[in-house]
């Protein structure tokens, strides 16, 4: 199974800037394709409702379209995750190590959507923010939210795009 890079849509504005290169089915895709591949079990759809108790991670994506992409975990399943992704024992894992598992997750889909921008190579990258609460971007707005259920815990994805400041003069 790969991922189909025609599901997504380029909106321009007059000056040929691209925005939204992907839409939540895209996300979905994404996610749903990654997900296995780094921890070996399945995702379902599930709701994108707020998680108590959590561990987040954003991460921006700038150039021609500028978004940051943010994910919460329920903090059971950050650290579940965390343990099958560095092949460890969930007794074993400490904060700096269950932030860097989170972190990561939020990269590799992170950059698999920015691999979905039609810009020559030019956009990038930032290094994950990892918080133990869920995250507001400042200047932004989500334009997608949806939700999956890993083993009966919820996992969030958000993404918040930029608003450009009016330019003057």
């Amino acid at each position: 199974m790969g991922i189909d890079h025609d599901t997504t849509h380029h909106d321009t504005d007059p000056q040929g800037t691209v925005y939204q290169p992907v839409d939540e089915a895209t996300l979905v895709e994404i996610v749903s394709f990654i997900w296995p591949i780094l921890f070996g079990n399945e995702i379902e759809p599930g709701p994108a409702a707020p998680i108590e108790h959590c561990l987040s991670a954003s991460i921006s994506i700038g150039g021609s379209w500028t978004a940051t992409l943010v994910v919460t975990l329920d903090a059971d399943l950050a650290a579940r995750s965390a343990a099958s992704l560095l092949d460890l024992d969930v007794a074993d894992l400490h904060e700096e190590v269950l932030r860097d598992a989170v972190g990561e997750i939020a990269n590799v889909v992170g950059g698999n959507v920015k691999g979905l921008l039609d810009d020559n190579g030019e956009s990038t990258l930032s290094l994950p923010v990892v918080a133990r609460s869920d995250q507001t971007i400042a200047g932004g707005h989500v334009t997608i939210r949806t939700g999956f259920d890993v083993g009966g815990s919820p996992m969030v994805w958000e993404l918040y795009e930029r608003v450009a400041a009016p330019r003057i003069g």
